[in-house]
């Protein structure tokens, strides 16, 4: 197996293309990009920037080929260095779309657990290299630290496969919500959500 290490700057134009593939089902990702062409276009700039962020916070870890990555924020979440993470895509945006991401934002903060952690933030592994354990050694690079530090993990997700993959690796479900819009600009309900705890060790 590939061994497990901080990334890299060089790293990064790779990890974006593993997440684009490794998120390109992913119930959660589809309802801000529900558009087969719009995903392709855009959808790797956006790994791109969410992976910055990990980066700049010395807290992305990845696969010598860059074919698997965790991205986690200590606990605290601190903010990244906008500096660091370099400007967002300035294309605009459907109103829709920010809608989708406060939804996402507002409901994410509600089911944050009071307890200091480290989350989760982003699991990937390229379709072409999947069930090889990528993602288990990730996580395990982590789970030392906060056993270490004596806090829990955390996690979000939005499929039953991944609430059974992530309870075999010691996360308990916690809570449970709906994504939903309800404006004049988007009225939309989107995937089920499964909040996820790791206790320390």
């Amino acid at each position: 197996m590939a061994s497990i290490r901080p990334s890299t700057n060089a790293d990064l134009r790779q990890l974006a293309l593993t997440g684009w593939r490794a998120f390109a089902d992913d119930p959660v990702v589809r309802w801000f990009f529900p558009d087969d062409d719009d995903y392709h276009a855009v959808g790797q700039e956006m790994f791109g920037w969410v992976l910055r962020r990990g980066h700049a916070l010395s807290t992305l870890w990845c696969t010598d080929d860059g074919v698997a990555f965790a991205r986690w924020t200590p606990p605290g979440r601190p903010e990244a260095d906008p500096d660091a993470i370099g400007p967002e895509d300035d294309r605009p945006d459907p109103g829709w779309r920010t809608q989708r991401y406060l939804a996402y934002g507002q409901s994410s903060e509600a089911n944050t657990p009071p307890e200091p952690h480290w989350y989760l933030n982003m699991l990937a592994t390229h379709p072409d290299w999947q069930r090889r354990g990528f993602g288990a050694a990730l996580m395990g690079t982590v789970f030392a630290l906060a056993d270490d530090e004596g806090v829990g993990c955390y996690l979000e997700t939005e499929t039953e496969e991944n609430v059974a993959y992530y309870r075999r690796h010691g996360f308990e479900v916690r809570t449970e919500w709906d994504l939903r819009t309800d404006n004049d600009v988007d009225r939309s309900h989107g995937p089920h959500q499964w909040g996820m705890w790791r206790a320390p060790r």
